[in-house]
């Protein structure tokens, strides 16, 4: 139990330092010059690398410890690469910055075997695959043929992965990164009105994906993975024919392809009976998969018989549909105890959907009375699936309940807390009912802790306090009584409420650094002392990770000097490049890593009569104003074009054509956190240094 303490405590005091290291240099200090900026994220990763090694292999006090540390090197140069950005205005989250981060982890990934890298690398593939489909700082539009490419290729990509390391967690990152992908090519052709064939193709990819998994491959997960993805596209394809044929015929055949639903999972499951058999493994599967069919039959349903009552009865009244939900649903689900358990937990999701869209319009105290009822069954239910869905409509009347009565939505969240850790604490101890109720316990926690609901009070203040202290304290107890699956959500939490603290402006990013880098501290040292108090055995054995030093030695060198080279040229293209005045259009949002920027949209952006795809060079030249205006297209994929004549003081400009719109690589511009406004209102022009070769580095926005 010591060690399984010990691991806790410096894995908390490790994330929160990360935390706050990217909290650091996300809010832009102007406190420090640019080149200790770099110097200092160097530093860092050289820190970590070392201290990595360190403790492993000079010390060989913990093996985790030592690869932890070393792993928070490879995120460190990550962190280098944004501030690099950062600092020299690069593109806010650019796909670049994630190809460049991916090499050296991949390389991590193959000397080390080790598996956490392999996962971060898929994971900053698909940042990288992400970013260069979906750019932040500026826009794209991607023709059919281009979209259809480009995502079959991403998912062909990953569908490599998944073949080539099927035994571990990364082939199903990749099997579900795969899908996602070919999800998003369903999902841009609806709302673009193309790709029209696609669903076709995919629906067959399902069949034969779901034809594979059930009697050849026999691999439980991948059945559960491929239904979420299936059901959502059902979802999606549903809602598009209904908006384009909001028809009678329409919605009744949701309601037949919701009894085919339920009904088909069931027959899979007889076909199939050794995907549901098999101890703990099968029941969970079972379980899992009854909760995907259950609500993806129950939304097209409820759906369905919404619009059917829309269409049939021009007013109607919302107790009759309230009762309909209740005796119609919710008792013979209820009391059908022998019937089919997927059967019954449609009805009673059905029920329960029903009845939450007549919340607003029926007495509150009928709604009261009706929770109340819930609850009794909830007690006396022993069935875990009707357990959890009454536990879901409990959650969702309270909270509509206090609500309704007090128009105060911190009481509501706090009630639907409340009731969830009563539900949480009513279970035996590593009871699988226990997991719902303690994400549904904690999610309402997280939203109290938002200042996006909210406003910024002392209850704010207390909540994310309460909050931080609950994590912690679940945490450790989670560890102490090894709850594997409880310890999961919490930790899932405590990333969350590290991800949203980082886009929440209630308090500054410099002060939830210092805050966060403290708390690490004290979590690293304090864990540190309790090892030594409790003798807790050193667990070394060098792991692979640092017997092969030497390419590691010369991976870390080449990420060091790599770093250090792009500063280099940067300063050089600062000190030498030319001055070019630009008019620009800008907005303000927030970086994944690198903090809040202006977008930045030039009148040069959009260039007339021109559409193509490619490298282009274009020609700038200085107005009576003083400001570079486009003259000519110079050249387009290397092709030089006719009609221009060259005029001194002209300059030459590198970009990328998507179109009529060229992308030039300086449609970013970095600001100190809280700025964003008043930037947005004096901004008017951007001062540009172009090298000789035309490539543009931004250097400062002015109003004049």
């Amino acid at each position: 139990m010591a060690i399984r303490l010990v691991k806790t405590g410096y894995l908390l005091g490790i994330a929160l330092i990360l935390a706050g290291i990217i909290y650091f240099f996300a809010s832009n200090w102007q406190g420090v010059d640019r080149l200790t900026k770099t110097g200092l994220s160097i530093g860092l990763m050289g820190l970590f690398y070392g201290s990595g090694a360190v403790f492993a292999y000079v010390m060989k006090r913990h093996d985790f410890l030592g690869r932890w540390l070393f792993v928070c090197g490879a995120l460190a140069f990550g962190i280098t690469l944004a501030l690099i950005g950062q600092i020299y205005n690069s593109h806010a989250d650019s796909y670049w910055l994630f190809i460049i981060w991916l090499v050296p982890t991949v390389v991590f990934a193959w000397i080390t075997k080790y598996e956490a890298f392999s996962v971060i690398s898929v994971v900053l593939l698909e940042l990288a695959c992400w970013f260069y489909y979906f750019p932040s700082s500026y826009r794209i539009e991607w023709s059919e043929w281009q979209s259809f490419f480009l995502l079959v290729l991403f998912a062909v990509i990953n569908g490599t992965i998944w073949i080539v390391r099927r035994t571990s967690l990364v082939a199903y990152l990749a099997y579900a990164a795969m899908h996602g992908w070919l999800f998003i090519m369903n999902v841009t052709g609806f709302m673009y009105a193309r790709d029209a064939w696609w669903p076709y193709v995919y629906a067959l990819l399902f069949i034969g994906f779901f034809y594979y998994f059930f009697t050849v491959a026999k691999r439980r997960s991948y059945v559960l993975l491929t239904s979420l993805f299936a059901g959502a596209f059902l979802i999606v394809q549903y809602f598009r024919v209904i908006g384009e044929h909001f028809a009678e015929g329409f919605l009744l055949g949701g309601l037949v392809l919701a009894v085919a639903i339920v009904y088909g999972s069931v027959f899979l499951l007889k076909r199939a009976k050794h995907m549901s058999s098999g101890g703990t493994k099968g029941r969970v599967f079972l379980l899992a998969f009854q909760i995907i069919v259950t609500f993806v039959a129950s939304l097209i349903a409820v759906a369905s018989i919404m619009g059917l009552l829309a269409i049939w009865v021009e007013s109607f009244s919302m107790h009759l549909l309230f009762a309909i939900s209740v005796m119609g649903f919710v008792v013979p689900a209820m009391w059908g105890k022998n019937w089919n358990p997927t059967v019954r937990y449609t009805l009673l999701t059905i029920g329960y959907g029903l009845g939450a869209m007549t919340t607003w319009e029926i007495s509150m105290i009928l709604l009261t009375v009706y929770s109340i009822a819930l609850f009794i069954c909830y007690v006396l239910s022993a069935d875990t699936g009707i357990r959890a869905l009454t536990n879901i409509a409990l959650s969702l009347y309270s909270a509509i309940i206090i609500y309704h009565w007090t128009d105060e939505g911190r009481l509501a969240l706090l009630v639907v807390a409340i009731l969830n850790i009563c539900l949480y604490l009513f279970h035996k101890r590593k009871s699988g009912s226990r997991l719902l109720p303690l994400a549904l316990g904690l999610g309402a926690f997280l939203l109290l802790t938002s200042m996006d609901f909210f406003q910024l009070d002392v209850w704010y203040v207390l909540a994310n306090l309460l909050f931080a202290v609950t994590i912690i304290a679940l945490l450790f107890t989670m560890t102490i009584h090894h709850a594997r699956y409880e310890q999961l959500i919490v930790w899932s939490y405590f990333w969350l409420f590290l991800f949203f603290k980082y886009y929440e402006f209630a308090w500054d990013l410099l002060d939830k650094s210092v805050s966060l880098l403290l708390a690490g501290l004290l979590f690293f040292i304090g864990t540190a002392v309790l090892e030594k108090k409790k003798e807790v055995p050193r667990t070394s054995g060098t792991h692979e990770l640092y017997r092969k030093w030497a390419p590691l030695l010369a991976v870390i060198a080449a990420q060091t000097i790599f770093a250090g080279y792009v500063v280099w040229d940067k300063e050089q293209h600062l000190r030498h490049g030319e001055v070019v005045k630009l008019e620009l259009e800008p907005v303000d949002p927030r970086s994944l890593l690198q903090g809040d920027y202006v977008r930045l949209r030039y009148d040069i952006s959009t260039v007339p009569h021109i559409d193509g795809r490619g490298k282009v060079q274009v020609i700038l030249r200085k107005d009576h104003d003083g400001v570079h205006r486009f003259i000519h297209v110079y050249s387009m994929n290397g092709k030089k074009q006719e009609g221009y004549v060259r005029q001194e003081g002209d300059v030459l400009l590198n970009g990328t054509l998507y179109g009529n719109t060229i992308i030039y690589g300086i449609e970013s511009y970095f600001i100190p956190e809280g700025v964003g406004m008043n930037w947005q209102e004096r901004a008017r022009f951007a001062y540009v240094r172009v090298s000789e070769e035309g490539d543009a580095l931004l250097e400062d926005i002015r109003e004049r």
